[in-house]
């Protein structure tokens, strides 16, 4: 930050001279000059500062001193300058005033701007119930707690597409604030497994720093369509009625091969005394080309 400086205004004819001797009385001792330099013309919440006041009176008496509202401490001079630590800042926006006084009453002011930020306190992407493919739904990410919101900018992502951004820097209220932004989407086929996410930075130049903080990633979830619903619940109660099917038909096969091995009602059933009969008839039967009688075969 540039120090600021107020030069002693410079007599130009006879009024002027009148009223500056009037409202300056100490205007002989000649011309000079107050700045003001500050470390930090931005500060965080809470936190605190060296200022710094300078003057080129020639006069060695001359003294200076700051007048704020913020709390100081820590002053230390030299023969042309004074400084002073300003802490526990919480203004938002405060103007501290070095002033000093030069030939007895000539007294010049200087001031300088001092912005204090807040980084966000959250920052919240809202979750997504799982999407029907060609629906609307909002994306809607808040940012909590955050200042000076002028210096604010959100962004919506999807992968590595950035789908929305906003500023807001209309908004001319000191203090802090809760956004929000929101972005309509339409889920796509590929779009399931993607990650969004939100994107808040605090950009402070040209006297501060770049601040960023990101939400947690939300995954992009496809839901299942009522007919693929449908036919999932089909398929499933189907097998368990395949599986009986097989059963049944397996359990009515094996009847049948049963009944069929199992002798008609009234049918006789061969004995073992029917057996032994087919066995000696078989043994009485003639060879083949033998004679039925024996007689004919013993005669000479």
């Amino acid at each position: 930050m540039r120090p600021q400086r107020l030069q002693h205004p410079s007599p130009r004819g006879p009024l002027a001279w009148l009223l500056l001797l009037l409202v300056l009385p100490g205007a002989a001792q000649g011309s000079f000059e107050v700045s003001v330099s500050l470390e930090a013309a931005v500060v965080g919440h809470g936190g605190s500062v060296w200022i710094n006041c300078s003057h080129t009176c020639r006069d060695p008496g001359a003294r200076g001193d700051i007048e704020t509202s913020l709390i100081k401490t820590n002053r230390k001079n030299g023969s042309s300058w004074v400084a002073f630590r300003l802490v526990n800042i919480t203004e938002w926006v405060s103007s501290p005033q070095c002033y000093f006084t030069c030939g007895g009453n000539t007294t010049l002011v200087a001031a300088a701007n001092i912005s204090v930020y807040q980084v966000p306190e959250r920052v919240v992407l809202e979750p997504l119930p799982e999407m029907e493919l060609g629906r609307a739904y909002n994306l809607t990410c808040r940012v909590l707690k955050v200042a000076p919101v002028t210096h604010l900018t959100v962004t919506l992502r999807q992968g590595g597409q950035t789908l929305h951004t906003e500023t807001f820097q209309s908004r001319n209220r000191t203090g802090l604030h809760d956004v929000t932004v929101t972005q309509e989407i339409t889920p796509r086929r590929w779009d399931h497994g993607q990650q969004a996410t939100c994107h808040a930075a605090l950009d402070l130049a040209p006297h501060g720093p770049l601040l960023q903080s990101n939400s947690s990633a939300v995954e992009l979830q496809e839901a299942e369509s009522p007919t693929a619903k449908i036919i999932a619940i089909s398929a499933i109660a189907t097998v368990p009625a395949m599986l009986l099917g097989i059963l049944a038909w397996g359990l009515a096969r094996r009847g049948r091969t049963r009944r069929a091995a199992r002798p008609e009602p009234g049918e006789a059933t061969p004995s073992r005394t029917d057996f032994e009969m087919a066995q000696a008839s078989a043994e009485d039967a003639p060879e083949e080309g033998g004679s039925l009688n024996s007689a004919e075969d013993a005669s000479p």
